[in-house]
């Protein structure tokens, strides 16, 4: 027998002894809506793997005529929120059954991110760390951070006017201000080489978003497939599992080392480790709480799929700069409000926000044309439930599916136009009415992101800043048009829904923008 006719039988025999033992949902209520369950693999060709997988779930959701979907697969039980009704039913009422993760042997297993505030099980450990990061990051205490983050954003202006990469520039301001909002280290700290760690914490979000996308790895349906050597043919996804573990913990242990010595030094200035470090209880175990915090502030920093992270941050303002270059009629309209509000020169505060209804319009419009995580971290279903006449299974996975949300014709008519108005009443103000998509965007339930203050706040400034300093327009060609622009939105298997490489100018709107942000130019 060939090695190649052993795998065979090996696999045929792995689905016999799982369809043999795998779960019996026997109930009065039938499971929810789905594909056809074949025998032994029942929906495993089923499930979407490959590209943007939130819309393959929404076509699913559209063909059976259903806002929940199921399908199951090797033992799992998956069930797919496709609206914001069952999110809020689920997610939101009965959070007490509804917030735990669901065991991941790729992103949690073997690239050790199960202990980390995100990925961690709705349990005691995951309470004390959730309550370290509101207790260091309160939303009533947001003035303190701001400056942080108007520094890092009047860098990013300096730089846009002379950008060749976007992506690039945008990726150190987001590293930029949350280094220094969860570690207290500044870009300009030459001595401890910041760009190591913005490089380091960039290549962690970039591996575990590859590794989070939902069907991504066989290893999530087949979980004995971690023990095959990583020497194996096709074995791929161990090799790729140990290399990003490595960045995990070097994300994060050094930048926490970093912030730990200043805090002993009391030289450390305020960010959520330093703050988080000196609320330690001095008569309880420290190594034990030194742990969650570490675990906080890497999660704060990279591991949050609901923005606190660079990448999403990065997403939603490449998006942003996208949009307003194919919608030159709404990016002038946004800096008439600007223009009336702010003196020549002058840049945006966070006090304005209430003054530039049009500016909060407009990064809601992009939040919901373009969200950042299309697919939300999965939940995990703690006792058997029933709903609306349907069985949802104990340990069933739970996907809530934002794009679905997002593009709801009921709440958001024409949901694939940008247009910020929708989110405006008759006299200019903001309609209370008209849902707010940030309410899916940072999560749901007890599991709704604990930054979202500071992460909203970061993308009114940086979108109000870019607007009052410039006019973002098409390249030229080498005749002096402009050049008609194109931009694509990611295909690849991630669960980041970021936009391709593409290039536009940045034009200053005035000589005292120039003046204000320190440009020169040779005219």
């Amino acid at each position: 027998m060939t090695l190649f006719d052993s795998i065979i039988l090996l696999l045929i025999l792995l689905f016999i002894a799982i369809y043999v033992c795998r779960p019996k949902f026997s109930h009065t209520y039938p499971l929810p809506p789905g594909p056809r369950k074949l025998p032994i693999v029942e929906n495993l060709f089923d499930i979407p793997r490959k590209g943007n997988v939130w819309l393959e779930y929404a076509e699913m959701s559209r063909k059976f005529g259903s806002d929940i979907i199921h399908v199951s697969a090797l033992g799992n039980s998956i069930v797919t929120l496709n609206s914001a009704k069952l999110v809020n039913d689920l997610l939101d009422k009965r959070s007490s059954i509804y917030s735990s993760r669901p065991h991941s042997v790729m992103v949690g297993e073997l690239m050790g991110w199960e202990d980390y505030l995100s990925f961690k099980p709705y349990n005691n450990g995951w309470k004390v760390q959730r309550k370290i990061f509101t207790q260091a990051f309160p939303p009533s205490d947001i003035e303190r951070f701001q400056p942080k983050l108007l520094s890092a954003t009047n860098d990013l202006l300096r730089v846009l006017v002379h950008t060749n990469d976007i992506g690039k520039d945008l990726h150190l301001w987001a590293a930029a201000f949350i280094l220094d909002v969860v570690y207290g280290i500044h870009a300009e700290d030459t001595d401890l080489h910041s760009e190591s760690y913005v490089l380091t914490a960039m290549q962690a979000v970039d591996s575990l978003a590859r590794a989070a996308n939902p069907g991504a790895f066989y290893v999530e349906q087949i979980p004995i497939l971690k023990y095959v050597p990583d020497w194996f043919p096709g074995a791929t996804f161990k090799r790729k599992a140990r290399e990003w573990a490595c960045l995990r913990i070097k994300m994060t242990e050094d930048t926490f080392a970093v912030t730990k010595d200043r805090v002993t030094l009391g030289i450390a200035t305020p960010s959520l480790t330093s703050i988080a470090l000196e609320q330690m209880d001095l008569s309880q175990n420290i190594a034990e709480q030194e742990d969650h915090i570490k675990k906080v502030s890497a999660t704060a920093y990279g591991g949050e799929r609901s923005y606190s992270g660079t990448d999403t941050s990065v997403a939603v303002l490449g998006s942003f700069i996208a949009i307003m270059l194919m919608n030159p009629s709404i990016q002038s309209k946004a800096q008439s409000e600007l223009d009336k509000v702010l003196a020549p020169g002058e840049l945006p505060s966070f006090g304005d926000e209430p003054l530039l209804p049009y500016i909060t319009a407009i990064v809601r419009e992009t939040l919901r044309l373009q969200p950042p995580t299309p697919f939300a971290i999965p939940h995990s279903l703690t006792q058997d439930d029933v709903y609306e006449g349907y069985f949802i299974p104990k340990g069933t996975i739970v996907m809530p599916n934002v794009w679905s949300i997002c593009y709801n014709e009921e709440d958001y008519p024409r949901p694939t136009e940008f247009d910020p108005s929708r989110f405006l009443n008759a006299g200019g103000k903001l309609n209370p009415d008209v849902k707010d998509p940030a309410s899916a965007i940072f999560g749901f339930g007890r599991r709704i992101c604990p930054g979202k203050h500071i992460a909203t706040a970061s993308l009114f400034i940086a979108v109000a800043s870019i607007l009052t300093c410039y006019t973002i327009e098409p390249e030229l060609d080498e005749h002096g048009k402009p050049i008609e622009p194109k931009v694509q939105w990611n295909p690849e298997p991630t669960m980041l829904n970021n936009t391709l490489p593409f290039k536009c100018r940045f034009i200053p709107r005035s000589k005292e923008v120039e003046a204000s942000l320190g440009l020169k130019f040779d005219r």
